[in-house]
């Protein structure tokens, strides 16, 4: 057999557990450090979130979630300072608990 048949029919022949392996080794490239969040930008998302409550405007939260960014687009119901939360109403109507500590960014969501 030559280099090329070689190389051709080893790719084809991947074990479960090797499979797994490198599906765990890409998972783990995608994540990222949690960002550091200065004076300012908390002082900048806390202006828009009462903003947001007063006008009942829908904001972007960028939340941390174990190593990966996830949106919550919704409207602020609450503001729970006991627990450090958010409670957030989505235009499904669910309510999603956004805990303080997990906020990287929140925006203003774009008007339609």
């Amino acid at each position: 057999m030559s280099e090329i048949e070689d190389k051709r029919w080893a790719s084809r022949f991947i074990l479960p557990e090797q499979r797994a392996g490198l599906a765990k080794m890409a998972e783990g490239r995608r994540k990222v450090k949690k960002p550091q969040l200065d004076a300012q930008q908390i002082e900048d998302m806390e202006i828009t979130v009462a903003q947001s409550m007063e006008y009942g405007a829908t904001l972007v939260f960028d939340i941390y979630d174990g190593g990966y960014i996830r949106e919550v687009v919704g409207a602020v119901q609450y503001v729970d300072h006991i627990r450090k939360e958010f409670r957030v109403k989505d235009a499904k109507g669910d309510t999603n608990f956004v805990r303080f500590t997990d906020i990287i960014n929140v925006k203003n969501a774009p008007s339609d």
